[in-house]
């Protein structure tokens, strides 16, 4: 087991504000940063950033999946399990915003898989090991726009109206409800294991959804969030945090009221229970 303090894994950490995050938090000794990318090269990259940022690396491990795949999902589970027993931290980051639909080879919408489904399975796949390794921490990076607009039931893989903003939002509404049903779950099986969303940007609403959208994707600049970054590495890096759980914050630990369909209990159980019908086999 590793001995320093925090082992944290950071889902698509090879870019944008993922890698930011990583590069900063692998500034201190006591962390040991996992990162997460869809090609070893990329996650070569990152760690290459995060030397010639910090001036050292060694507290630096990559691992490598596609989260458009169940199957390579549910192999880095494994191997996280197998390579960092002491994993108490993971930071559900990754995110794509899809010009168009497309499908995964397991015939999903992959907004939706990579944004949401892949988070389900993880967090289901390493729970039991961040228990053990408690107190440990589920950190969601939220959007603003979760609250843009409602899941679709009758289409969830938007297979008749896809509009690339509609269904981020949706992936990212979904995370914040996979967020609060993981939370009250930790809470019923007394799991040592906080569970929150945290908004790294909290943007003005705009009368222009596009240009939000577009400046709160994981894809884009993360260079007007480095004060937020900045809070975000503070917060994941502070034993108070420990405390805290089923919150909605943003990157300085204020609360933030989250969109009505987040909180809605039923919603949350639906969502659980459709997700886990198409993943069971990796689960």
């Amino acid at each position: 087991p590793s001995p320093r303090l925090r082992t944290i894994l950071i889902t698509g950490s090879t870019e944008g504000v993922g890698r930011q995050t990583a590069v900063d938090l692998a500034a201190h000794p006591n962390n040991h940063v996992i990162i997460h990318g869809r090609t070893e090269e990329k996650c070569l990259a990152a760690i290459d950033a995060a030397k010639r940022e910090n001036g050292h690396a060694d507290n630096v491990d990559y691992i490598v999946a596609n989260l458009s795949s169940m199957k390579e999902t549910s192999i880095m589970a494994d191997e996280m399990a197998r390579r960092f027993p002491a994993l108490n931290m993971l930071v559900c980051n990754a995110g794509v915003l899809q010009p168009r639909r497309t499908e995964s080879k397991d015939g999903l919408e992959v907004t939706f898989q990579i944004n949401y489904l892949s988070h389900f399975i993880l967090c289901n796949r390493l729970i039991d090991l961040l228990n053990r390794n408690g107190p440990a921490r589920i950190m969601v990076i939220g959007s603003v726009l979760h609250s843009w607009t409602p899941l679709n039931w009758a289409d969830p893989q938007a297979l008749k109206n896809y509009e690339k903003y509609g269904q981020f939002a949706r992936s990212k509404l979904m995370m914040h409800m996979l967020a609060n049903a993981l939370h009250r779950r930790m809470v019923l099986n007394n799991r040592n294991v906080s569970v929150n969303v945290i908004e790294l940007a909290r943007e003005k609403r705009e009368s222009n959804r596009s240009r939000s959208a577009s400046a709160l994707s994981t894809s884009d600049s993360c260079h007007s969030m480095t004060r937020s970054i900045g809070g975000l590495v503070t917060f994941i890096e502070s034993p108070a945090c420990d405390r805290m759980s089923g919150k909605y914050l943003d990157a300085h630990g204020k609360q933030i009221r989250p969109g009505a369909d987040a909180t809605d209990e039923r919603q949350q159980e639906r969502l659980w229970t459709y997700t886990a019908e198409l993943c069971k086999a990796y689960l």
